[in-house]
């Protein structure tokens, strides 16, 4: 308590300090439409910066959903002034303003099928342009996400370049492998606050509100010197919607089923097995100034195409946002998720490929989480802003394993706060600065893991710097970690990037960066039995460490096609990773040590048409364990991405391919005990998804309607041994919006 109290204390003066600057006086007011047809357009970023190095100034601010934009307390001088859009060709232009001066300005932004000066909050905790992002990042659109019918965002990740998800568990670049649920190394943030459980410390993808999905950021390697723990492999950042100042009522049914598998010996059902969901999402004005407020339920049933491997699922999410006084703007949401799902572990033998084992059969497993959020930002001056996140996240869980007299089995419950106090100052044009304190709280009651307790502290800064056409990044954070029953950690993360303007939007960049993972209560302390495999406790786990390299480039072909190319270097100590001892437990270790080297190329084009868009990646790894000089278990080489989207008129229509090489090396002792029987077949996956639809928006019909075909090519293959993938199924998608 003490050192987070000397942390706040030159916050807090500082803060004073800045509120007494005197208010300059000129206004600016404008509006961004398109070229093409006049029509207003809502998002666009608008930045303001001095001309004048004795007088340094810069402000920056969206566009409403009329287009409009309105910036405030202005000194006078000369300014450049920027815009720039997602689907537009950027705008400029230098205004002088006097003092005491309003004045109003419009952009025509020429619309762009291809546009690389994206916005992205999460490489440096703010807005910044991904041409000035030292790592790579790549972005899932909301458009993609309803076009795939995504009904849980880690399926969504299974597009993305140098991502491949093993089961639920997701690896950038190969830093998870599988765990079992239990421990990431890759952080999930909604809005910039975590959102891991506190027992498992694991991403519950399906409790993520899609409907309210803007964008998802994937930030690749490790995010540590902002983020801290579980930033070790990546950041995965959830960007939600902008309220609408609008009644606007959105209503999504989908329906399917699976074919029957090739195979007789695979066909335990005597019936077709279904899946189905609904999502409502309404959001509207509340008529408390510019407040407006969006909530949406969903349900969602699955029969599974596994014996046992079935789901239904409540999702329910509420949002407002609004300024609640000059230069203050305030978000809550909150969201509620319960579950009730079979379990499978893994199959009963190949022969059986979608039975599990006698067992395992009718076991069941029913979770509840619950959420709520909020941040507060208030802009204190033209170069001055702070934001404070806070959150609770409440997570509840029960099976039926083993034999009790309630018949309920293994339980959790945990309850994790935290509170974050960022600040950001642009020191002057060139120079911005970005520093903070955090801090989490959890406390546990279960009979897994036995009630625990665990905090953690830090304090992060970074600075970056423009040299012409040279974009330079250094920042650290520190944190300290306590979990009850071991000792007090504590480490620092630093890190340093650097990205060089070629021109013409050509760019290279360089950057080195550590990071760290603090042990999961569940893999410190988690004693149960499941699948025939015992599992026990290891409470002198160490946290892992990394050191991330990577030189990458960005390189436009031609005028409607970009290039991204990366090669990538990540060290590990400490690997934590599930292991059997000689008694044939299963424990979480340190593996001594590890390295993960690779490259990936990701290439975007529009084909040169307005209609048909093409991206295609390919990502390869090389995953050793430098202790037994094995290939780490669980890591695919070989990623190959292809998708293809086409649209004209009303039509649409896409296709995605992955390829996805055969895992080498998995825990063999699970086959050589016999608890999962042919657990060594394993195959490459080559999976091909068909999707044809018909968007009657613009003949006046606010109607979409697609059929999707997943798994077309009927391919047969696993994520993790003794488990099969979704074979081929089929649905149709129906959404309206009014």
């Amino acid at each position: 308590m003490i050192l987070r109290i000397r942390l706040l204390l030159p916050a807090a003066l500082l803060l004073l300090l800045l509120q007494s600057k005197s208010a300059a006086q000129s206004t600016l007011d404008g509006v961004v439409r398109s070229a093409e047809d006049s029509s207003a357009i809502a998002g666009a970023t608008v930045l303001l910066q001095s001309r004048d190095s004795q007088k340094p100034q810069k402000l920056g601010t969206l566009t409403g959903t009329d287009g409009s934009f309105s910036l405030r307390d202005i000194s006078g001088g000369r300014y450049f002034v920027s815009v720039s859009m997602i689907g537009f060709r950027p705008s400029n232009e230098t205004i002088s303003l006097a003092g005491k001066e309003s004045r109003r300005i419009g952009f025509y932004l020429q619309p762009s099928p291809f546009q690389t000066q994206q916005v992205i909050v999460t490489a440096s905790k703010r807005r910044q342009l991904l041409a000035d992002v030292p790592v790579s990042v790549s972005l899932v659109s909301s458009a993609s996400i309803e076009r795939r019918n995504i009904i849980s965002l880690d399926d969504a990740l299974r597009y993305v370049p140098g991502v491949n998800v093993v089961q639920d568990q997701v690896n950038i670049r190969g830093s998870s492998g599988y765990a079992r649920g239990i421990g990431s190394r890759v952080l999930l943030l909604v809005d910039g606050i975590p959102m891991l459980t506190g027992d498992t410390g694991e991403a519950v993808w399906e409790s993520i509100p899609i409907s309210d999905l803007e964008r998802v950021e994937i930030l690749k390697g490790a995010g540590s010197a902002l983020y801290g723990s579980n930033a070790l492999g990546g950041v995965i950042d959830v960007i939600t919607k902008d309220n609408m100042d609008v009644n606007s009522t959105y209503v999504k049914m989908y329906g399917g089923f699976y074919e029957r598998p090739r195979y007789d010996e695979w066909r335990w059902s005597g019936r077709t097995r279904f899946f189905q969901g609904m999502s409502v999402a309404h959001s509207q004005p509340l008529g408390l100034g510019d407040f407006g407020v969006t909530a949406s339920l969903s349900f969602k049933k699955d029969d599974g195409y596994i014996q046992n491997d079935y789901f239904r699922r409540f999702n329910f999410f509420a949002k407002t946002a609004g300024s609640i006084g000059q230069n203050q703007n305030l978000k809550v949401f909150a969201d509620v998720f319960n579950q009730h799902s079979g379990n499978f572990l893994y199959w009963e033998d190949l022969n059986h490929a979608l039975q599990p084992s006698p067992e395992t059969l009718g076991q069941w497993v029913n979770s509840t989480r619950a959420n709520i959020a909020g941040i507060y930002t208030h802009v204190l001056s033209s170069d001055f802003l702070y934001i404070v996140r806070g959150s609770y996240y409440f997570n509840h869980w029960y099976d039926n394993f083993g034999e009790t007299p309630t018949g309920i089995g293994d339980s959790s419950t945990s309850n994790l706060g935290y509170l974050e106090f960022q600040c950001t100052w642009n020191y002057d044009p060139a120079t911005v600065l970005t520093f903070g304190i955090d801090g989490q709280a959890d406390f546990m009651s279960s009979n897994l893991f036995t009630s625990r307790e665990s905090g953690s502290g830090a304090a992060f800064a970074q600075a970056e710097r423009q040299f012409n056409r040279l974009h330079a990044t250094v920042g650290a954070r520190y944190d300290f970690e306590s979990i009850q029953g071991k000792a007090v950690f504590g480490q620092l993360s630093p890190k340093l990037g650097l990205v060089y303007d070629l021109g013409g939007e050509a760019s290279l960049r360089g950057s080195v960066g550590t990071g760290f993972r603090a042990p999961s209560l569940a893999e410190t302390y988690a004693t149960t039995q499941t699948g025939g495999v015992e599992i026990i406790a290891n409470p002198n786990l160490l946290p892992e460490k990394s050191l991330s390299e990577e030189i990458g480039a960005r390189v436009p072909v031609w005028y409607f096609a970009m290039i991204d190319a990366a090669i990538f270097q990540n060290d590990y100590w400490n690997m934590i990773e599930p292991e059997f001892t000689p008694g044939g437990q299963i424990e979480f270790q340190n593996v001594t040590r590890a390295r993960i080297q690779g490259y990936e190329i990701d290439a975007s084009t529009d084909a040169g048409t307005d209609f048909l868009t093409l991206k295609a990646s390919y990502t390869y790894i090389y995953p050793l364990d430098l202790t037994t000089h094995e290939i780490l278990k669980y890591r695919s080489r070989k990623l190959f991405y292809v998708s293809a989207d086409f649209q004209k008129s009303i039509y649409r229509a896409s296709v995605d391919f992955r390829y996805i090489s055969a895992f080498e090396n998995y825990d063999r002792q699970l086959v050589e005990l016999g608890i999962v029987k042919n657990g060594n077949s394993r195959v490459p996956a080559y999976v091909t998804d068909i999707r044809a639809g018909v968007d009657l928006t613009s003949i006046g019909y606010p109607v979409q309607l697609s059929f999707i075909i997943n798994n077309a090519l009927e391919d047969y293959y696993v994520e993790m041994i003794g488990n099969m993938t979704p074979i081929r199924n089929y649905s149709l998608v129906l959404s309206t919006n009014f």
